[in-house]
């Protein structure tokens, strides 16, 4: 049994993915305490405060005149009392955080800014190569049964060609599918460079996210 080929294969699609996923990424995105100034925020104290932050993602739409900064960060809390969205800050021990106003910035959805990876903005590259490793595994998953039983019959030999075989048309069936479907789906190939949030809250949906995170 001779699972090289297939290894090799399944690491070259991975490599693939990340290359575009993370070499051609035109992404714009900060930490709200990289570009303060842009957050329309500002550092305070909290003097007697409990402050919990947690490790919910965040991420936000911040308009400075004619220019637009897309903020993400992991670990935030909702001031209700006085409408902020609190950040911690390396002296958080000592009671200093970054607030910002929410009625300020765009919350994005689930905390998720857009991606303008070229994996994720091609959608014939991403669906071909998600088809490829999806299909080649569901073949290798139905193929190996066959496979065995194929070369219990023999002197082992067939278990190559009919493991192989089921992997490369389960491979060949996932591309086109992919292929196919993810540039129908989006109704284009390759999508255009867009910054900010891929999707927004309701006010119901942000409210309900924001007191999910509360500082106190």
């Amino acid at each position: 049994m001779k699972f090289r080929p297939l290894f090799i294969i399944a690491v070259a699609l991975y490599a693939v993915a990340f290359l575009f996923t993370g070499c051609a990424n035109p992404t714009n995105i900060y930490k709200p305490t990289e570009l303060p100034e842009r957050t329309k925020g500002e550092y305070v104290q909290y003097k007697g405060a409990d402050i919990k932050t947690n490790g919910t993602q965040v991420a936000f739409e911040s308009k400075t005149g004619d220019s637009m900064t897309v903020f993400q960060t992991t670990g935030f809390c909702y001031d209700p009392k006085n409408d902020y969205i609190v950040f911690p800050t390396t002296r958080a021990d000592e009671g200093y955080y970054l607030i910002v106003p929410r009625d300020s910035v765009t919350l994005c959805k689930n905390g998720a800014a857009r991606n303008n990876s070229l994996f994720s903005r091609n959608h014939l590259l991403r669906g071909l190569t998600l088809g490829l490793i999806i299909g080649g595994g569901i073949g290798a998953i139905a193929g190996f049964p066959v496979a065995t039983f194929a070369a219990l019959l023999g002197d082992g030999s067939a278990f190559d060609v009919f493991f192989l075989g089921t992997v490369a048309l389960g491979a060949g069936t996932g591309a086109v599918i992919g292929g196919t479907v993810d540039p129908a789906v989006h109704g284009e190939i390759v999508s255009d460079i867009q910054e900010g949030c891929p999707s927004y809250f309701t006010d119901e949906e942000q409210q309900e996210y924001l007191n999910k995170n509360l500082c106190y």
